[in-house]
This record gives C-alpha cells, structure tokens and sequence, in this order.
C-alpha cells in the first residue's frame, strides 16, 4: 500500500496542473515539417504515417532533454506488438531485461551512464519500458572501434565487410560526411584521423542497420547524423533491403530562421522535429584534440 499525506492531496492537483502547464510551454515550441513539402502536420499525422511502417528511425540532439521527452511521448503512440526499439546508446546484441530499476537495468546492458549524461535520456528509456517493448543494443560492440583504427577494413567481419559494400557511398554523401565529421570536431580534425573516423562511423550504421533488420518491425534511436538518408542508416537499409518501408525523422532546435534550416536538411531526412533549444555552452571553447 502507497501511503498519501493527507497535507499533499490537496496539493496534488495544482502540482500536477503546473507539470502539465510547464511542458505545454516546452513543446509551444515544437513544429513538425514535412520535409517533402516543407509544411507543417499534426503529430497525429506522424503517428499515422509511422504506424505504417517497417523501420523508423528517430534523431537526438543529444544534449536536449526536449528531444528525449518527445520521442519517448511518439513511442507511446506507436508502440505495438513485436516492436523492437534499438538503441545506439547499447552495444550490438545487448538487451536490456526490466526486472529492476531503470538505471540498473540499462548499465547491465553495457549504458555508459556518464558519457551519455544520465539522466538525460531516462524518459524516453522509461518510456520504452512502460510500453513494454524490447531493448536492444545496436551500436558496435565495446573495443571493436579501436580495432578498426587500428587495422582499417580488414577488421570488418565478413557479413559486415559485404554490406560495407554493398551499402557504399557515392562521392558526395562520401564528402557530406567527412565534411560533417571534421565540423563535428571543431574543424580541428587532423587528416590522419578522417578514414578511420569515417570507418567507424559506417560500421555503426551498419551495425544499427542489421539489427534493426533483424527485429523489424523496429524502431532506431540514436543521433541526428546516423539516421539521415544520404550516407546514415537510412542509406544503409535502403541498399541492403529496398522493398522495406521506412521513414527517417530529425530531431533539431529552431536556433535558426525555419525556412533556412528546412531548406538545408531537405534530402537528408523525410520528417524533421524542431524544438526549443538547449541550454549549452560553446562546445568548441575547450576543444582540443588528444
């Protein structure tokens, strides 16, 4: 029996009214744009259309709290039976068993709770959890990056060397992406360190990819650039199994006049989200690389 305080009962209410008054104010902020048509829809309408799929894929800023909270309100929506959530936060093959406290529960599973700033991402985990959906690791087993720095492709193991293959990427999403790796450090990316980055980067979304393969109907969360559709997992499944229905969605902030930011992400993801920004610090003050 949970016990109640006869002093909080009449409290409860406009606690709860003020909670629900404050994420109102959060997601006020919150347009979902059609990047087809670059208008705006319902997040019914996403609902709708992501009901409908075989694999969908959800971006992160992963620093904002907005985006956590947004997808695990989606996933609700969405959950149904068989459905398999695949987490780049886990390690490939990992699954997380809810048989005790949320936290507890993902660390068993290999969650780094610091580098990934617990507990940033504990609503939308809560909320895969609630729905009772499965949890698996789809990120590159732990070690295996330093392996492909160290030994280039040929650390690749055979079913992932031949989707590295038959996944390539053309030329320019090639570019986009170095490009997007050396921004993503600064623009301090010493040349030496641009193959073996992209390296890694592939085998991810390979890795991401397969498993979520494996489990459709599924759905992937993880960062902005794995789940964009020129060289992410997208690309990836899109190469390796043409006839599965899919959709990409991007998670960003409207830091940025919507038309401009609309316009640049066009091709790169079918639906994007934008939300209230982060409170964040320069990244690139301190920067350095080791």
């Amino acid at each position: 029996m949970i016990y109640r305080s006869p002093l909080l009962s009449p409290l409860l209410s406009p606690l709860l009214s003020l909670l629900g008054l404050l994420w109102a104010m959060q997601t006020a902020h919150a347009q979902i744009i059609d990047l087809r048509t670059g208008k705006e829809i319902s997040e019914q309408m996403l609902v709708d259309r992501l009901r409908k799929q075989d694999i969908v894929l959800l971006g992160e800023l992963h620093d904002n709290a907005n985006h956590h909270a947004l997808r695990a309100q989606l996933i609700k929506q969405i959950a149904r039976d068989k459905l398999t959530v695949i987490a780049e936060h886990l390690p490939s093959g990992a699954r997380v068993k809810h048989e005790g406290g949320l936290l507890p529960d993902l660390e068993a599973a290999g969650f780094d709770a610091k580098a990934w700033q617990w507990p940033l991402h504990s609503p939308l985990f809560d909320a895969v959890r609630g729905a009772k959906l499965q949890l698996i690791g789809g990120n590159l087993p732990k070690g295996f990056s330093k392996q492909l720095y160290g030994q280039g492709e040929s650390a690749l193991p055979t079913p992932m060397a031949q989707a590295y293959k038959t996944a390539s990427l053309s030329a320019d999403a090639s570019r986009q992406l170095d490009q997007d790796l050396i921004d993503g450090h600064c623009g301090k990316l010493p040349e030496k360190y641009l193959q073996p980055m992209r390296l890694v980067q592939r085998a991810t979304d390979l890795s991401m990819a397969q498993a979520l393969l494996d489990h459709a109907p599924s759905v992937l969360v993880a960062g902005n650039g794995h789940v964009r559709k020129d060289y992410g997992v997208p690309q990836a499944l899109s190469a390796l199994a043409p006839a599965l229905k899919l959709t990409a969605v991007g998670f960003y902030e409207t830091d940025s006049p919507r038309e401009e930011l609309v316009k640049s992400l066009a091709g790169r993801y079918d639906i994007v989200w934008l939300s209230k920004p982060a409170e964040r610090s320069d990244p690139c003050e301190d920067f350095k690389i080791k």
